[in-house]
C-alpha cells in the first residue's frame, strides 16, 4: 500500500481514508488502453472534492488483487477513519486469490470496525464477506444509465440516501449482482445484519447496508463516482461492447459507439439541452454533487461521527505511508 496526502484546508483535522483499488494489474492496463481513469484515481479526485473544509484528507492505497503483501492486518486497518472500495473487472463468485484476498480484507475491516463504502464490486464484496450470495445477472450486463433506481422503505430512512430522490437514475457498469433469490427473502447468518436499500427492474439490490461485529459497510451497485464520459469509455472496452450487443441492448457495435460518443459529448457539455432530452439524462446523473451524494453522506453520517467518538480512545499511530512487509 502506498500513501498520498491531499490538503483541503489548514489548519485542519486529518481524515485518513484507505482506497482499495480492486482491479488487478491486467484490468488496470485495459482501463488505461481505453483512456479510462484508474478507479482509485477517480475516487481520490472525488474525495478531495467532497472532503469537509475543516479536515485534511490523507489517502492511502492498497492493491489486494496484486499480492498477498497488500493485505493489511486488523490492527493496521483500525488506524484509518474509513475504507473505500472501487469497482473491478474481476468476478466475485470465482474462487481465485485475486478475489478471495479482497473478501478477506473486507472481513478484517469489519473486525476492525472501520466504516466501509463501496461502488459496484464494493457492494458485491460487502455481500460476499457477509455470506450473502452473488451471481451473474440473468438479464446480462447493466451498463450506461441504470434507470428507475427506487429506494426501499429501509432506504428512505437510511442516512446514505439523505437528500436523494426516492427514484433516480445512476451510472452503471456491471454483470454480476446480489442473487435475486436472496433479495426476495433477505435472511442473514447469525451476527450479520443487512438491509436492501434500493433496487430497480434490472438489478434487485442497488443499495445495501451490512453490519458485522460493530463494523458497517454502505454500498451501491451503481457508480456515483463516475461521470458519463467514464461510463462511455468503459462501454467501448471490447468485453463490454460484445456483451451489450450480444444481449440485444444495441443492434450493432456502430449503434453502441454512437451512443457512447453522445454520452461523452454530454459529459463535456452538460448544458446541451438537446442531448439531455434525447438521452433522457437528468440532474441526478449530470450534477456532480447530486450524483455523488451517497458518498458524501457516508462521510458525513458514518465516518465523521465515528471518528469523533474515537477521539476519546487511543487508537495508536495512524497508518499514512506503507504497510510493513509481513
Amino acid at each position: 500500500a502506498a500513501a498520498a496526502t491531499t490538503a483541503t484546508s489548514t489548519p485542519a483535522t486529518p481524515l485518513r481514508l484507505l482506497i482499495v483499488e480492486a482491479y488487478d494489474r491486467a484490468g488496470r492496463e485495459r482501463l488505461a488502453s481505453a483512456g479510462c481513469t484508474t478507479a482509485s484515481d477517480t475516487f481520490a479526485a472525488l474525495l478531495s472534492r467532497i472532503c469537509p473544509e475543516d479536515h485534511e484528507l490523507r489517502l492511502s492505497y492498497c492493491h489486494p488483487a496484486d499480492s498477498v503483501h497488500e493485505l493489511a492486518e486488523v490492527g493496521e486497518l483500525s488506524r484509518f477513519d474509513g475504507v473505500v472500495w472501487t469497482g473491478s473487472s474481476l468476478t466475485i463468485h470465482e474462487d481465485k486469490p485475486e478475489v478471495t484476498r479482497q473478501i478477506e480484507l473486507a472481513r478484517r475491516c469489519f473486525q476492525a470496525a472501520v466504516p466501509q463504502y463501496g461502488s459496484c464490486w464494493g457492494l458485491q464484496i460487502s455481500a460476499t464477506a457477509a455470506g450473502i450470495p452473488c451471481e451473474p445477472n440473468p438479464r446480462g450486463r447493466e451498463h450506461g444509465i441504470a434507470r428507475g433506481i427506487a429506494l426501499t422503505r429501509s432506504g428512505r430512512r437510511h442516512p446514505m440516501f439523505d437528500g436523494c430522490l426516492q427514484t433516480f437514475d445512476g451510472c452503471a457498469a456491471h454483470t454480476d449482482h446480489v442473487a435475486a433469490s436472496w433479495a426476495a427473502a433477505p435472511v442473514c447468518r447469525p451476527g450479520v445484519e443487512a438491509e436492501v436499500l434500493a433496487s430497480n427492474d434490472f438489478t434487485p439490490v442497488q443499495g445495501l447496508a451490512v453490519r458485522i461485529d460493530g463494523g458497517e459497510f454502505w454500498s451501491v451497485q451503481y457508480h456515483p463516482e463516475l461521470d458519463l464520459g467514464e461510463i462511455a469509455r468503459l462501454m467501448r472496452l471490447p468485453a463490454s461492447r460484445s456483451l451489450l450487443v450480444e444481449q440485444g441492448e444495441y443492434s450493432s457495435e456502430e449503434e453502441l459507439l454512437r451512443y457512447s460518443r453522445d454520452l461523452e459529448a454530454l459529459a463535456a457539455d452538460p448544458s446541451n439541452l438537446e442531448l439531455r432530452r434525447r438521452l433522457a439524462v437528468g440532474d441526478d446523473v449530470i450534477d456532480p454533487a447530486r450524483r455523488a451524494r451517497e458518498i458524501a453522506n457516508w462521510l458525513q453520517h458514518l465516518v465523521l461521527p465515528q471518528r469523533r467518538r474515537d477521539l476519546d480512545h487511543v487508537r495508536g499511530p495512524r497508518a499514512e505511508a506503507r504497510y510493513p512487509p509481513p
